[in-house]
């Protein structure tokens, strides 16, 4: 069932006429598509809001009116500040035509590897997809049970349904399972002290040879030392000078 969405139309051309739509819970929208001019309407905030939430995939049927619009949400704004719906572009759709859009991931089951204490990276959370309006998918469930401590998931592994082709590349990783950053540290540290040992030994063999080291300038003193005494020994067995 499609959801019906009111829309309205608005003035363009002011910046202050945007503000204040905002001001009065109204987020401005365009809708477009092929063969179609473009329209500028709003969209109640707290309705489109909710739609984005839990629907953001789904057809809706736009009101305007007597005139109704088969379409999507194509893209979505955010203000940086309070995180709140800017601005919504929806694109006009054909039954029977495919279009591109962005579909959502969504996680299932105990995750074994998190059990034992691993680390759950989900690292690709939409993927981009083409299909006609009514294959659309709301998402794309992963099961994660049996995903251990180092195993990885990538994009072709995922389960698509029939009669929607995957447009993101087969080979991205979509989620990592991570080793407990304590043992990643525990492991990082015996790698290092493995790579200390050399250095430590090489140090002991340096100290051994330190005293010898020493001992040479000490022998190489004592030699004039033994010179002097040598010269005393020969000047005591020379004869008396005659009177």
């Amino acid at each position: 069932m499609e959801l019906q969405v009111m829309v309205n139309e608005r003035e363009t051309g002011k910046k202050s006429l945007l503000k204040q739509l905002r001001r009065d819970k109204k987020t401005p929208a365009v809708i477009y598509g092929a063969n179609f001019k473009p329209e500028a309407v709003w969209v109640d905030e707290k309705e489109i809001s909710g739609i984005i939430k839990h629907s953001k995939t789904s057809v809706l049927t736009l009101n305007e009116g007597k005139k109704k619009l088969t379409a999507v949400i194509k893209d979505v704004s955010y203000d940086a500040l309070s995180d709140r719906v800017n601005h919504v572009d929806f694109m006009k759709i054909e039954a029977k035509k495919e279009l591109d859009l962005t579909i959502p991931l969504e996680l299932e089951g105990a995750c074994k590897g998190v059990k034992e204490g691993g680390i759950l990276d989900f690292i690709v959370r939409e993927i981009e997809i083409r299909t006609i309006p009514s294959k659309i998918p709301h998402s794309v469930k992963i099961d994660v049970s049996d995903l251990a401590i180092g195993d990885t998931m990538k994009i072709s592994e995922l389960h698509i349904p029939e009669g929607v082709t995957v447009l993101t590349p087969g080979d991205h990783i979509c989620i990592s399972i991570q080793a407990p950053r304590k043992e990643e540290e525990a492991a990082v540290t015996e790698a290092e002290a493995g790579a200390a040992e050399p250095e430590v030994e090489k140090k002991g063999k340096d100290a051994k040879g330190a005293p010898e080291a020493e001992g040479a300038p000490r022998r190489a003193e004592s030699a004039p030392k033994r010179a002097e005494g040598a010269q005393g020994r020969a000047e005591a067995k020379k004869p008396a000078d005659k009177k």
